[in-house]
């Protein structure tokens, strides 16, 4: 594959590209072009062509990422850091270059070959405006300016202050995540949505966010919801009228720890926010859970490890248990339990189930229709062709450990919950045929 730059004014000039760059080119790497045209006239226009010779079987791209025009023959430097801090940035100056001196300012004055040469990265913990120049061969650029902010207290705003900014105000908003988009490797980015609480009703979805210090998002665990994050963003409303931010630069996380907590039943849902581990000297288990439509029964398979976004039945003592973080690439198979990120509204009976305690034991039992699950509850969708297929309880076992195949033992205690075949709830007093710990029972 060969590459070769023409430049065209009033005579036709033509020029192989660097060797480097064509290096470069044949082994699918970036590069710098440099193409120097003779005799600039005042005026002139100039047009580059790139022309790929040899056998080409399959269509490629070729990404530019930067374009320069060059006003001088030398190129002004480059600055990279975060614009906008909490504490501190650390700044880097950069010129394309080769042996280029550079020198910066501090104090608001331009720089000259008199001013602080650059040498290492500096560090600023104030809102200060950098300068600098090149020289290179007794040549002088451009000179380079980049404001660096120090974000206070009084520079953040809420998310419902944000939604009533106008269009292109820029603004530092503090909030916590609430949900993300699913992570795709092939980008860079990740969409997620902030609000002033994790339940908050009103939301700003970030568009194209990366992570610190404008860093690629490389996996899914890098921003999760519950996350606290500062972020510099671009207030937009799209064509259906919905405020969002753009240009978002991350300024600070707060993880959030994962945590499971464990009622005096024994056994709880958790839905994890990322990758999690559950090590065996933590006393707590975990388990997915599996719906057989014909056999009609649920069984609960342990697991040591969920991806994130993942709702798994645990069991343990009574408490509140940290989590290890996992592996991202953590996947889990043949899991029924759900969760919904908003309210989730239950139209149908015998369909949801959620976890709960009965009596002395713990199981699945129906949600009522109308009823309102609250977000991130981990819940069984059971899909039955007739509601009487379903059952009112699914038990699981005081004893079981990998699965909750075995019905639960009728307890003695006769002032156990109630439920009539139609599966409502009823009082001690209703006679007839019902519904106790997973059992039918005539009360005369």
């Amino acid at each position: 594959m060969k590459g070769n730059i023409f430049s065209l004014n009033e005579n036709v000039h033509r020029y192989d590209f660097m060797d480097a760059f064509k290096t470069a080119l044949n082994n699918n790497k970036s590069g710098v072009v440099i193409c120097n045209i003779p005799h600039l006239k005042k005026d002139s226009y100039y047009r580059i062509h790139f022309v790929i010779d040899g056998d080409i079987t399959s269509n490629n791209y070729i990404q530019i990422s930067k374009i320069v025009y060059y006003t001088s023959s030398v190129q002004s430097p480059d600055f990279s850091g975060g614009t906008a801090f909490l504490n501190n940035t650390t700044v880097k100056l950069s010129s394309i270059d080769k042996g280029a001196k550079i020198y910066y300012t501090t104090d608001g004055t331009d720089p000259t070959d008199k001013s602080t040469e650059y040498k290492t990265p500096f560090t600023l913990n104030a809102t200060t405006t950098v300068k600098a120049v090149s020289y290179l061969n007794g040549k002088k650029s451009n000179v380079a300016s980049q404001t660096f902010k120090k974000v206070e207290d009084n520079d953040l705003t809420s998310v419902a202050q944000a939604l009533k900014a106008t269009d292109n105000t820029q603004v530092y908003v503090k909030a916590e995540v609430t949900k993300t988009d699913t992570y795709d490797s092939s980008s860079s980015t990740l969409n997620y949505y902030i609000a002033d609480s994790e339940n908050a009703a009103n939301s700003l979805e970030v568009l194209n966010g990366r992570y610190l210090q404008d860093a690629d998002i490389t996996n899914a665990d890098q921003i999760v919801r519950g996350d606290e994050v500062i972020v510099k963003a671009t207030v937009k409303t799209t064509n259906k009228g919905a405020k969002v931010l753009k240009d978002v630069h991350l300024i600070s996380i707060k993880e959030y720890q994962d945590q499971a907590k464990v009622s005096s039943a024994g056994w709880a849902t958790f839905v994890s926010r990322r990758a999690v581990n559950f090590p065996k000297a933590s006393g707590l288990s975990a388990y997915t859970v599996k719906y057989d439509a014909t056999a009609n029964q649920v069984t609960l398979s342990p697991v040591t490890a969920i991806p994130g976004n993942t709702a798994v039945v645990v069991k343990a003592n009574a408490g509140t248990y940290d989590l290890q973080r996992g592996e991202t690439s953590t996947t889990v198979e043949n899991n029924d339990l759900t969760f919904s990120w908003v309210d989730k509204k239950v139209t149908a009976p015998f369909t949801i189930y959620v976890l709960a305690k009965q009596g002395d034991g713990c199981g699945f039992y129906p949600v009522k229709a109308n009823e309102t699950l609250a977000p991130f509850k981990g819940y069984l969708t059971i899909n039955t062709a007739s509601s009487s297929a379903a059952k009112p309880f699914y038990a699981i076992g005081g004893n079981t450990t990998t699965g909750i195949n075995n019905a639960m033992v009728e307890a003695e205690n006769k002032e156990s919950v109630r439920y009539n075949l139609a599966g409502q709830r009823v009082n001690n007093n209703y006679k007839g045929l019902v519904i106790v710990n997973g059992h039918k029972v005539i009360i005369k």
